[in-house]
């Protein structure tokens, strides 16, 4: 409003200067007047025509500045809000941040098999490492290798891990066959595959596979082809149970 007065003040002082030039008095003038009147009057009614243009373009001036001082407050307080919304959304993601960070620094319970416990089929096991020793040779022999105590008899299920790796060796396909017994003479059972034959490199198979925990505490291991002969190894290993 102050902004608006001075405007307006000004105008009024342009419209006082331009109605301070004296009106001319619109008489024809006499065949006799000298040519200087006519051009006297003239450049009166010029400056007379500029100084309402001046007053036209500050009256103009003013109220664009009156405008703009109506706008502004409007849009500073646009700027806060926007502002304060950008904090409480950066503020929101520090604390996301500090909650992922602290999980992750957690120490994470180990997960224990106990008696009565209704454990599920995925998470809560007990990482154990028990070697079993090597997987047969072959000729369709068996071999029974007894489950230590160090897998409890509440066991439900243990990890089996077997892996073979063959060199210069002789004896061609083998299929070896890794079970526990059921009820009713019934095993559940997985497959490992590996060939034997003269080579300058070693070739290597492995696999795990959870496999039910045998009433008779046994693991049964069956090899099916031409026994090995030449440098190769294997490992069965229970690795956990749960």
């Amino acid at each position: 409003m102050k902004l608006m007065r001075v405007a307006i003040s000004g105008l009024v002082g342009v419209w006082l200067s331009a109605c301070a030039v004296s009106p001319v008095v619109e008489t024809p003038p006499p065949d006799s007047a000298p040519a200087v009147d006519v051009m006297a009057r003239l450049q009166a009614q010029e400056t007379r025509l500029e100084r309402l243009e001046q007053a036209v373009a500050t009256l103009g001036s003013a109220q664009q500045a009156l405008q703009a001082q109506q706008v502004a407050p409007e849009a500073l307080e646009g700027m806060r809000g926007e502002l304060r919304q950008m904090r409480a959304a950066l503020d929101k993601l520090r604390h996301q941040q500090r909650q992922q960070q602290q999980a992750a620094a957690a120490p994470r319970p180990v997960p224990v098999v106990t008696a009565g416990s209704a454990a599920s089929d995925t998470a809560r096991y007990r990482a154990v490492d028990i070697d079993l020793g090597p997987l047969p040779d072959g000729s369709g022999s068996r071999l029974l290798r007894p489950i230590p105590a160090t897998v409890p008899g509440q066991a439900r299920e243990i990890l089996v891990y077997v892996q073979i790796a063959t060199g210069y060796v002789e004896g061609g396909p083998h299929r070896f066959r890794i079970a526990t017994r059921l009820d009713e003479g019934r095993e559940a059972a997985f497959y490992l595959y590996a060939v034997g034959q003269a080579q300058q490199g070693w070739a290597y198979n492995s696999d795990n596979f959870w496999l039910p925990m045998p009433a008779n505490r046994e693991l049964v291991l069956d090899a099916e082809g031409k026994p090995f002969f030449g440098d190769w190894n294997s490992n069965v290993r229970i690795i956990a149970y749960r």
